[in-house]
């Protein structure tokens, strides 16, 4: 164990510890999405273990997912005890052997890392989602888990820290070399009241800050232009709402305009070796990629979409404008998640989506191998302008030969437009999960649109997660999947 502080585990070694797994244990991090991770555990016949703490246990207590799958449950207690064991140190959870799902409480989370060793005799995998990477993180590069979490990840564990500001390789890094529609990013200067900027910006502008009292929360705040932002950070400034500090590591935006979604997916690398008949060939013609390349892509699934709602900002723009106008001369809305909607897009869209998706994807598998693997979100906003001021190039080349790119609407999919200013709806990326993400617990028990209709069955994330270490599994191709 001692070997592991001074390195960073290689996937290499995970592999070869999946590879001897017979009956492997889901493990979940007890916060963010562990319900939906455990459903799908549940669902498709994995035992599992939630760690959590005794101040979120009543979360797991009292929403326990048991039974087998498609059991049918009337007599819910009968089957917890059947089923459900909750046991304060890790070795009991191999000293009581008839168990499905178990509860470990613990007094902190970072206490997971005593029951390394106990915990390794389970044959276990970890489902990651943003609190793990968060609370076990140890620091913005996510070291701990990269030096002293030996236990294999159903993802990208180098990914993790990517997530986090301050990092040389963020996602927007990540974005453009991809080649796709972000934000921009403006530079500032952090004065002793505030900020300032060199020259005034006439556009929407957004600060992205850490919350001075909640570390693990982030401050917005949102201006008309470059002035505005000055006066408002000046206020919270005054009001201690923000530090010279946070100022120091915070970002500032272009504020791009338009609805907001999360677009859920999910990398299967079991489908990416896969042959998909007709369909990998004509993809791959189609939009001039290498046989390789259509699978990655084809085996990148959209599985469903969902939205955010925050505090405070959603209770103040659902008052009468009046009084939204005195409200905003008084404070800046906090926007912390506090819900997640279902959400659908119009049809037409998927194909920018998809497009932006599967740039980003295989940006990553070249940057930072193996790449996105698993559960993942792409968060954009989409908006309306004109494509050729985001550097959009057309869906299909008509003419590889000579890289000529054709300017008609028609080429990007486009077919109600004319002028010679194309304008197009665009999703313009402005955040990434690289792991489970948070707004899919909407889709417990019914399962995404978009993976139902794939899989002619319920699919949230979560099951999708156990139907792909099951595939794995019988595969005995475990490796594939686990850094």
């Amino acid at each position: 164990m001692g070997e592991l502080l001074s390195k960073c585990i290689e996937r290499e070694e995970m592999q070869e510890l999946a590879r001897k797994y017979k009956n492997p244990v889901l493990l979940i991090f007890g916060s963010h999405s562990a319900i939906d991770a455990w459903y799908g555990a549940r669902n498709y016949g994995f035992r599992s273990v939630i760690y959590t703490t005794k101040s979120r246990s009543i979360i797991y207590m009292q929403n326990p997912i048991v039974g087998g799958p498609n059991e049918e449950i009337e007599d819910l207690p009968d089957i917890v005890r059947r089923d459900l064991i909750v046991v304060y140190d890790a070795q009991d959870l191999i000293r009581r052997k008839e168990w499905k799902s178990a509860i470990l409480v613990l007094d902190s989370y970072t206490d997971i890392f005593k029951y390394i060793d106990d915990l390794l005799e389970l044959e276990p995998l970890q489902i990651p989602n943003r609190a793990f990477a968060t609370y076990l993180g140890g620091d913005k590069y996510c070291s701990k888990i990269e030096k002293e979490f030996p236990i294999p990840i159903v993802g990208s564990r180098k990914l993790l820290k990517v997530e986090n500001k301050g990092v040389e390789k963020d996602y927007y890094w990540f974005a453009r070399k991809a080649g796709i529609p972000i934000p921009k990013i403006y530079e500032f200067q952090v004065t002793s009241t505030g900020i300032k900027f060199k020259e005034f910006i006439d556009e929407p502008l957004v600060l992205k800050a850490e919350n001075p009292r909640r570390k693990f929360e982030r401050e917005f705040i949102f201006a008309a232009d470059s002035g505005d932002l000055e006066e408002k950070v000046e206020k919270e400034m005054e009001k201690g709402n923000l530090n010279k500090e946070v100022l120091e590591r915070a970002t500032v935006e272009q504020l791009v305009l338009g609805p907001q979604a999360n677009f859920n997916f999910f990398f299967s690398p079991l489908n990416a070796e896969s042959e998909w008949g007709d369909l990998d060939d004509a993809f791959a013609k189609i939009h001039g990629l290498s046989l390789e390349e259509a699978r990655i892509c084809l085996a990148n699934e959209l599985l469903s979409i969902d939205e955010r709602r925050e505090t405070i900002f959603d209770g103040v723009r659902r008052l009468p404008a009046d009084v939204q106008l005195k409200l905003l001369r008084k404070i800046v809305p906090s926007f912390e998640v506090t819900f997640h909607a279902i959400l659908s897009v119009r049809e037409s869209l998927l194909k920018e989506v998809l497009r932006c998706a599967d740039a980003f994807l295989l940006a990553t598998r070249e940057y930072e191998p193996p790449g996105i693997i698993g559960a993942w979100a792409f968060q954009a906003v989409i908006t309306w302008d004109r494509v050729d001021k985001f550097g959009l190039r057309p869906t299909i080349k008509l003419d590889v030969s000579i890289g000529t790119e054709t300017k008609t609407p028609e080429s990007y999919g486009l077919f109600d437009i004319s002028g010679k200013a194309i304008y197009a709806h665009i999703p313009v990326m402005h955040d990434i999960a690289f792991r489970h993400g948070g707004g899919t617990n909407v889709h417990i028990g019914i399962g995404g649109q978009y993976s139902n209709a794939k899989y002619n069955r319920r699919m949230s994330t979560g099951d999708r997660i156990a139907l792909e270490v099951r595939r794995a599994l019988r595969k005995g191709k475990l490796d594939l999947i686990v850094t």
